[in-house]
């Protein structure tokens, strides 16, 4: 995807964007990539629910904290740039692929934890998102680098479950997301052909969670969705959700 991006209209998502400006503007675009919910936000071309944070995964040299983390220190009330909370996921200065495979975690939620985190920041592609706030009569604009959706997808794959009870809603928001990105006409073979050269067996491992989470367990997954609230009314049913899941892995084990 290239191009600007157009977010649409109000004051929660001008407000992103306008403190991803001023993140953006501080920090290399080679230090961070946005992920998150701002992230599906841009790859599916427009708000499809509110989101909060915003959310980075960020090079880190050694033990210092990264350039995120220091802009949000030096500029930031309570981790906050512009009263937007921005979160940084701190990753080493070594490609995910460059990676020994006997340095990765043998849990595999924490070994995919960091192969996609560093893969976001790998693999991110530039993009100008805008978004106006019709109230204020404002428009908001930032140019930075994206995470890819297919890493976006292997990082909602293993954070679903480790939701904890309190924050378990979240888990059907990332399942929700999860099926936008494959279902999205332009993002299935992207996805698809982007998985297939993921670092190490992490596409591997995504493909194989898909097919339990998405297509075998439609009916669980499609009901945690609606039980979190994110989705609405557009809660999609388990035949949807599992034809997403269905039309990825077809062009994922075909190779298209």
């Amino acid at each position: 995807m290239s191009g600007e991006v157009d977010l649409g209209s109000g004051e929660r998502t001008a407000a992103l964007v306008a403190s991803l400006s001023v993140l953006a503007e501080r920090v290399p675009t080679s230090e961070f990539a946005v992920i998150g919910g701002l992230a599906v936000l841009a790859h599916l071309g427009g708000a499809h629910r509110v989101t909060d944070d915003l959310d980075t995964v960020a090079a880190q040299r050694g033990d210092a904290p990264s350039a995120v983390e220091l802009l949000v220190a030096e500029r930031g009330t309570a981790g906050a740039i512009l009263g937007t909370k921005v979160d940084a996921i701190a990753v080493g200065d070594i490609p995910a692929a460059a990676l020994p495979s006997s340095e990765l975690p043998t849990d595999e939620l924490d070994r995919a934890f960091v192969l996609a985190h560093r893969w976001g920041l790998d693999d991110a592609q530039e993009l100008a998102v805008v978004a106006s706030d019709p109230a204020a009569g404002t428009r908001a604009q930032a140019r930075c680098r994206f995470a890819s959706p297919a890493s976006i997808v292997a990082m909602k794959l293993q954070a679903a479950p480790r939701r904890r009870a309190g924050r378990a809603y979240k888990a059907g928001g990332d399942y929700f997301d999860i099926f936008l990105l494959l279902g999205h006409p332009a993002l299935t073979s992207l996805i698809a052909r982007s998985l297939r050269r993921a670092p190490h067996d992490l596409g591997v491992w995504s493909a194989e969670r898909i097919r339990v989470f998405i297509v075998d367990q439609a009916d669980r997954t499609a009901a945690m969705i609606a039980r979190s609230g994110v989705a609405g009314l557009a809660a999609p049913s388990p035949a949807e959700l599992a034809r997403a899941g269905r039309m990825m892995l077809d062009q994922y084990e075909r190779g298209e």
